[in-house]
């Protein structure tokens, strides 16, 4: 994976979570700690290898604001992820992500 930042955008490649989107909101040597803002939110994130981690989008700069000063919210996450999906013409079916 190329490096990612905080706020960016991430799918999973690995896991049960396979295909889903994510938000990073620190990066732990070779980890990252990623929230969804529904079933991961920011009080419990997934610590994930970066290796099963592809990166989707880079994140916003008032994401990444709020995140570096702790006032970042699950609402926040799940808007930009909503606006990252509807971005890419993607539509959300259950837990799969489907092109349109």
């Amino acid at each position: 994976m190329d490096t990612a930042r905080s706020s960016d955008i991430v799918f999973s490649l690995a896991g049960h979570d396979k295909g889903r989107e994510f938000v990073v909101i620190k990066l732990d040597g070779d980890y990252a700690l990623i929230v969804d803002g529904k079933t991961r939110k920011l009080t419990k994130p997934k610590r994930k290898n970066l290796k099963h981690l592809c990166l989707g989008k880079m994140g916003s700069t008032e994401l990444a604001g709020a995140i570096g000063t702790g006032k970042a919210t699950d609402s926040a996450i799940r808007k930009e992820l909503a606006k990252y999906r509807s971005e890419a013409g993607m539509t959300e079916e259950g837990s799969q992500f489907v092109k349109r």
